[in-house]
């Protein structure tokens, strides 16, 4: 590792990077008074393009990360005169404007046009917040799920970019995990901004990033926001939320504490096939009503020592019980034997995760900043199940009890350097340390014929990393950005304390990405990137904790799963608000959900397996259009995606089509109409076979008082979040499908007390595997 350090210090030295800048403005009426509220936009030279938006409050705007050039400042109010200024961007800015009043007497005035809430610019796609339609949303996950291409697990305990994977999510240049993202406030979010080709700043996982904008607010006040949504679907669920912010004018101080009750409704069914050992079975899996409940809570504390330089702390806690008792009706055929089985197992679901940090940033020069931090984070889930089996009717009885549990523990510490070469010029360079270790405890005691098996594994990794990028616009019309993160990893696991371990490897990989932009004309440019990313599994899928489905399938995870290594080149073509984009990839041991059954078992496993490939590519456009009431964005994906691997029956790959619709209406001042969705064709992707999907939204937002919120909104109208598979490998014929409940109607009423003043708060997350913490 040391020697790698060298080799990036070496190159540090030839680094190159990009200025970035801040405009800022102060904006009075007539007589001097500020301006209570406004939109300011930044248009391009040509004044084609909007560059970035955001809102006049109080008579102040900031705008910031505004890179070298001319630009058009439009400056606009009810009851004034818009006012538009070109800007020489070579600097930080800041600027004051007069509005003229309207001379135009008119009794009721009502503005009926409509900003499009999502743009997108060079394949990154954004939503702004502050469309009534978003902010109006109590749930952060919900608003999270309107971006084109995001996909939402049915539990909620995930997220995925379609062709991309898992994301990794930032609050501005602050990563976070997905808890600390359902604790913020949507009252407090700018805009949710996705970006499909990260630089080598971000983690070696970061095939996509999702990043969170706070707005830009006050300096002094107090501010608390009260939320409630009321959502029916199979069951009824109640999600309650308060976030609150203090600053005097120099620290601030935020908290947050959610509690929601969910009542979860699952269920699949599977046929599986073993044609070697003449095996046949079929189940159904049903949960009628998971009591789940959810404490979401976290305090945090920042205090700039001046403009530059701050120190702060933040933690995150999140509380979950589940007693998610479920039945299972299964046959069973063996040769001749056939049996039917009724299960009810009983199970008891307890977790907790903790995450703690300390950040420390200085500028120690005029073109130097240095960052450093450290973070533990904690997770512990206890599963206690009792089996009642029920075999071809002849009576229940309890035939299994199990106690687990899994604790991990992670410690994690970094150094960024940012250096400002020149104007033109930006480079960045870091290390980072983390070790995590996890211990899985099963006891399972079946009591006829009486015997006990106790299960103890215990996991160590440790990661060293160290990255370097830099960029630069190198002409008028070129940017470049270049870089490369080399990643030492260890991992160590070891089965009921034996000498020998059971897992023991080391290995050191590079992940270059590599990206340019070509300005063809004022209204065409063209990016081009590659990347090489690795995604790593979540340590609880290393452990030895198993669910029961039925007496012939266990749910496993599996100690010996591979990090899947991806490659992508990637194109873009940016037609004023227009983009078209083209992809291609390949991926080494991609990581995927299959049954396995091994003839010296008794049983057949369902756990997450390694194929050997993976290849594909997606071709297609986004499309904004905005007139008068009327914003609608549409985006369409032609997808082409093969999976191989030689223990598996391949079906021919064809490609599937992907589309995404969201059209707006505002009928009235503060009444906003919204309806769209999003389709798949029928995906054959050589190992694995999907049905076809359509799933329909819509939603009625209205505001009262500017601080009163109200919605209703109607989700998967369609009913067909049904997920459906096929495949054959390993000797296992399996068809099966997913049910998720995710037919709703909602309710909800959110009211704002104060001003909002948690944009100040600065704070970051040290850990890079926070993600696979859960």
């Amino acid at each position: 590792m040391k020697h790698l350090l060298w080799f990036f210090l070496v190159c540090y030295l030839s680094a190159f990077g990009q200025e970035q800048f801040i405009l800022k403005g102060k904006v009075f009426d007539g007589q001097d008074r500020p301006i209570p509220i406004g939109d300011v936009l930044l248009f391009d030279a040509n004044k084609e393009n909007l560059i970035a938006y955001t809102t006049l409050v109080d008579g102040l705007f900031v705008l910031d990360k505004v890179t070298e050039g001319e630009f058009w400042l439009e400056v606009s109010a009810l009851g004034y005169k818009k006012h538009s200024q070109k800007v020489n961007m070579v600097e930080n800015l800041e600027v004051s404007i007069q509005l003229e009043e309207e001379v135009t007497e008119l009794d009721d005035v009502e503005v009926t046009a409509l900003k499009n809430p999502i743009t997108n610019a060079n394949g990154n796609l954004k939503i702004d917040v502050q469309n009534p339609i978003f902010s109006s949303i109590v749930d952060p996950l919900e608003v999270l799920s309107k971006l084109p291409n995001i996909q939402i697990s049915p539990d909620r305990e995930s997220i995925s970019v379609i062709a991309r994977g898992a994301p990794l999510i930032y609050l501005g240049n602050q990563r976070i995990t997905l808890d600390e993202f359902l604790g913020l406030s949507v009252d407090s979010m700018e805009s949710i901004e996705l970006i499909n080709n990260p630089s080598s700043k971000y983690e070696a996982e970061g095939q996509a990033v999702i990043v969170v904008r706070l707005k830009k607010n006050t300096d002094k006040g107090a501010m608390l926001s009260l939320g409630e949504m009321l959502s029916f679907r199979q069951n009824t669920n109640n999600y309650l939320s308060s976030n609150g912010s203090f600053s005097n004018g120099k620290w601030n101080l935020r908290g947050n504490l959610n509690y929601n009750v969910i009542g979860q409704w699952e269920s699949n069914t599977f046929a599986f096939a073993i044609p070697e050992e003449d095996i046949y079975s079929d189940y159904l899996v049903l949960i009628p009503d998971n009591h789940r409940v959810q404490v979401n809570t976290g305090l945090g504390f920042y205090y700039p020592m001046n403009d530059n330089d701050y120190v702060s702390f933040n933690t995150t806690y999140r509380l979950q019980t589940d007693d998610a008792d479920f039945e299972t009706i299964t046959f069973v055929q063996d040769g001749t034997e056939e049996e039917e089985v009724l299960s009810e197992p009983k199970n008891d679901n307890r977790r907790h995760y903790f995450s703690g940090n300390f950040n420390f940033n200085k500028k120690i020069a005029a073109d130097w900043n240095l960052f450093t931090g450290i973070q533990y984070s904690s997770f512990t889930q206890k599963l206690d199940t009792d089996i009642f089996n029920n075999y071809n009717d002849e009576g229940f009885s309890l035939e299994q009890s199990r106690y687990q549990e899994y604790q991990i523990g992670s410690l994690a510490a970094r150094i960024d350097i940012e250096h400002t070469v020149s104007e033109h010029v930006k480079s960045e360079f870091g290390v980072s340390w983390n070790e995590a270790r996890a211990n899985a405890y099963s006891n399972m005691l079946q009591l006829d014929p009486q015997q006990e098996l106790a299960i103890d594994y215990n996991y160590d990794e440790k990661l060293y990393a160290a990255y370097l990028n830099f960029s630069s616009n190198l002409t008028d019309k070129l940017d470049a950005n270049i870089g490369a993160r080399v990643e030492h990893n260890e991992v160590n696991g070891t089965l009921n304390n034996e000498t020998s371990p059971a897992i023991n490897r080391k290995n050191t990989k590079i992940f270059p990405k590599a990206g340019l932009n070509v300005k063809v004309d004022s209204t065409k440019t063209l990016s081009l990137n590659y990347s090489r990313n690795i995604t790593r599994p979540d340590f609880s899928r290393t452990s030895s904790v198993s669910v029961f489905i039925n007496p012939f399938l266990e749910s496993t995870n599996n100690i010996n799963l591979l990090p899947t290594i991806t490659q992508r080149i990637s194109s873009n073509l940016q037609w004023k608000n227009k983009s078209f984009f083209l992809e291609v990839y390949q991926k080494e041991n991609p990581s995927y959900y299959a049954i396995s059954y091994e003839p010296m078992d008794t049983i057949a496993t369902l756990s997450p397996i390694n194929l050997e490939k993976e290849s594909g590519f997606y071709v297609g456009v986004t499309l904004p259009f905005s007139y008068k009431i009327w914003t609608s964005t549409t985006s369409v994906s032609f997808n082409y995606n093969k999976n191989k691997d030689a223990s598996a029956i391949l079906t021919t790959a064809k490609p599937f089509l992907y589309a995404y619709a969201d059209q707006q209406l505002k009928v009235a001042k503060d009444t906003i109409v919204s309806f769209g969705g999003w389709m798949m064709t029928e995906r054959n992707e050589g190992v694995y076979t999907r049905n076809a999907m359509l799933v329909l939204n819509a939603s009625v937002t209205k505001t009262f008082f500017d601080k009163l919120q109200c919605a209703i909104r109607l989700n998967d109208i369609t009913k067909a979040m049904n997920f459906e598979e096929s495949y054959a490998i390993n000797g296992v014929e399996a068809n099966g499908t997913y049910f998720a409940d995710a037919r709703e109607i909602a309710f909800s009423m959110k009211y704002t007390f104060g001003d909002n003043a948690s944009s100040k708060f600065k704070n970051k997350d040290v850990d890079d595997n926070l993600d696979r913490i859960k």
